[in-house]
């Protein structure tokens, strides 16, 4: 073979990936559709510049692959062959095929050993099949190749420049806080002004170079339709596939970590989730399934929502099997909750299926994806409700590299914590500390608006302090007590909370993660270090390591829902109103914007959805009688009691049996959740109301409806 410039190969094969990816989604969407002349003239075009380029370098295999594909394309848009399961399974082996010779090119600088005779012959022979003919899509079929233009506003960049950058622009950052820090202690006017001139570029630098690394999600989420496709066809089920928030982007060395988590859980979502069409019909859902996938970023992390519409998850199932399994006893099984028990799931080896698949059932996949989450400081959780479908939630943060992170000390060394776990911080003083802090069952705990946190005393979990001042809490001789003031940060871990008690709280702060060495590699607690600028080292504090090692679990918090709090100085605003089989409910007033009344003859269904016309605006329905028994109760020609709420600025209708007060009093928790969508039991007005916990009842009542 002659010789072949490197650069030409990298540069055939980057633009020949996008191609072919987007080839693959186009057939796709062409087998769903049956016509598209879009579609098509964009498969050929792609086809035909790929046989092109071979031609110029040599790839003879490639070629003869590509021209047999382009030309039983051209019998579609000529319209002597229509569309088929079978032609475009055969166009979408060929994508495969040309994917494997792409990676034995660029691994060996050749086509590889195969031939693809096989499928050469099948594309052929598809060609030859006698159909009737359709009305021809295109009278030219070259008429429409794209126009190529001479300038171009991006070139491409090799990713390991780009990591040594990043590196470079890590250890600017690291002198830029050395440079401020040292300008707060110097009086001259213009080296201030140089370092907060300083302090601007390299905050762009950093802002341009960190986008330099982000990439869209839709580079995993793009591989998506045919994978859905492949295992429609196995399962012999129908899924349609909603994509929502492609373009958001994120740190490139971190979508490597969720490709394959993502990929886990869509499989899961349709071999476990998703019923087949005869099962669908006699329960009376829609035939094709709902899958959807959503991206989002929130307060500096990225969101990755999965759901289905499907079975849901049986927790009894769950359960049932991981002690079959053994992977826990029977005194650990009648203490966990639904929550603990579906998040059974993630355990190596647990399969609820009934037999052994190409899909499933070998009880790995699940645990992947939760290890490959946690590698990257992320979390999953899972809600879901038999019969309705499940959900799952993924929380990343957007980047590895520099994170925003809070600076703490404990025993005169510094500490820092990610800001994506810092709820808020709390300082008491004086009488504060006796009245807002209390032990229960010999553990310390801090009342927050009608809430009860453990306490974690970082000195005692790093070895520096083996005695926690509990007279303080106990309130015994208070006076004689030399501590003033304590400051707690609030941590948020998978939907739990504790507070981390620390000696002071010094500054928020862009740091650059290092890590750590190979003889710190067993200390679990820290994820990294960092250089502040003084100059001083500070451990980056791994939150959920921390709540392990401190015992601060779901399950501790679980018992602190059994107790009362009746603060008096902590009072609440609940809406009451009267739910399903009369139940009194209530949700915090902060949620409700108006109460309102609808004919019910005005609501409408789309999607199997309730929605109704509202300010302008059409507004979701979410009837709780569905929600908790499966079931509505509206009437026909009657006036419905809804609360429009606001969730994650989106308006929604709670249809409600009717509206009993607004109350304003301390909260006294009574216990914890009893059912999927209550948050917690409590206490108002002297009779027990159940507050509903509104992201839980969304996803109960559609996971569509989150966006």
């Amino acid at each position: 073979m002659e010789y072949i410039d490197s650069d030409d190969i990298k540069a055939f094969l980057a633009e020949s990936y996008e191609n072919i990816n987007q080839i693959e989604n186009d057939i796709v969407d062409l087998e769903k559709a049956s016509v598209s002349v879009d579609s098509l003239s964009r498969i050929y075009r792609c086809l035909h510049t790929l046989k092109g380029n071979c031609g110029f370098l040599a790839f003879h295999k490639l070629e003869r692959l590509a021209h047999a594909g382009e030309s039983l394309l051209n019998q579609l848009r000529t319209g002597n062959l229509t569309i088929n399961t079978e032609i475009a399974t055969a166009l979408l082996q060929t994508i495969d095929s040309i994917r494997k010779i792409f990676t034995s090119i660029e691994a060996n600088n050749n086509e590889g050993s195969e031939y693809y005779s096989n499928l050469i012959q099948k594309i052929n022979s598809l060609q030859s099949t006698t159909s009737i003919k359709a009305t021809p899509l295109l009278e030219n079929p070259t008429s429409q190749v794209a126009p190529t233009s001479s300038t171009s506003e991006t070139i491409r960049v090799d990713v390991d420049v780009l990591d040594k950058i990043m590196n470079l622009v890590g250890e600017l950052i690291l002198s830029r806080n050395q440079v401020l820090q040292f300008a707060n202690h110097v009086d001259d006017i213009a080296f201030t002004k140089i370092s907060q001139n300083l302090n601007v570029i390299s905050s762009e630098l950093q802002f341009i170079v960190m986008k330099t690394r982000l990439q869209p999600i839709n580079i995993i989420l793009q591989k998506l339709p045919r994978a859905v496709r492949d295992i429609e066809v196995a399962s012999h089920k129908r899924v349609h596939l909603d994509i929502i928030g492609a373009e958001t982007e994120l740190d490139r060395s971190i979508i490597e970590f969720i490709k394959d988590p993502i990929m886990h859980i869509v499989r899961n979502c349709i071999d476990h989730g998703i019923e087949t069409p005869e099962v669908r019909t006699s329960l009376g859902k829609p035939i094709e399934g709902k899958l959807y996938v959503l991206a989002f970023h929130e307060g500096g992390t990225v969101n990755i929502e999965i759901g289905d519409d499907g079975k849901g998850i049986e927790p009894e199932l769950v359960l049932a099997k991981a002690l079959e399994l053994g992977l826990i006893n029977s005194s650990q099984a009648q203490t966990k909750s639904e929550a603990e028990i579906i998040n059974l799931i993630f355990l190596p080896g647990l399969s609820t299926s009934s037999q052994v698949t190409n899909l499933s059932g070998r009880g790995v996949g699940m645990d992947v994806v939760k290890t490959n989450i946690d590698r990257v400081n992320g979390s999953i959780q899972v809600y879901s409700q038999p019969g309705q479908g499940t959900v799952f939630k993924i929380r990343i943060p957007l980047t590895l590299a520099i994170i925003s992170a809070l600076i703490i000390t404990a025993n005169d060394q510094y500490f820092t914590i990610p800001q994506t776990n810092v709820q808020e911080l709390v300082r008491l003083e004086g009488d504060a500390i006796s009245e807002r802090l209390d032990i229960l069952y010999d553990i310390p705990v801090l009342c927050l608006r009608g809430n009860i946190l453990p306490l974690v005393y970082l000195n005692k979990v790093l070895g520096f302090d083996e005695d926690v001042p509990l007279s303080v809490l106990k309130n015994i001789e208070i006076e004689t007590i030399e501590i003033e003031t304590i400051y707690i940060v609030v941590i948020n871990i998978d939907e739990y909370h504790f507070g981390l008690v620390v000696d002071s709280i010094e500054d928020t702060e862009d740091i650059v993660v290092k890590p750590l060495g190979k003889q710190l590699k067993d200390v679990s607690i820290f994820t990294g270090a960092t250089i502040l600028g003084d100059g001083k080292i500070a451990l980056i504090i791994d939150t959920i390591a921390l709540a392990i090692q401190a015992g601060v679990t779901p399950q501790t918090q679980k018992r602190f829902n059994t107790t009362v709090i009746d603060d008096n100085k902590e009072r609440v605003s609940v809406l009451l109103f009267e739910g399903v089989e009369n139940a009194r409910m209530g949700i915090f007033l902060t949620l409700a914007n108006r109460l309102e009344e609808f004919d019910s003859k005005d609501i409408k269904i789309v999607g199997n959805q309730k929605v109704i016309q509202y300010n302008n605006e059409i507004i979701s329905l979410i009837d709780l009688n569905e929600v908790f028994l499966g079931a509505s109760k509206i009437l026909p020609d009657s006036i419905i009691q809804v609360v429009v709420i606001t969730f994650n600025h989106q308006n929604y209708g709670l249809i409600v049996n009717s509206i009993i007060d607004i109350v304003e009093e301390p909260l006294k928790i009574q216990g914890a959740s009893t059912r999927p969508g209550v948050k917690i039991l409590a206490t108002i007005q002297n009779e027990i109301t159940e507050i509903l916990d509104i992201e839980k009842i969304i996803a109960l009542a559609n996971p569509y409806l989150i966006k």
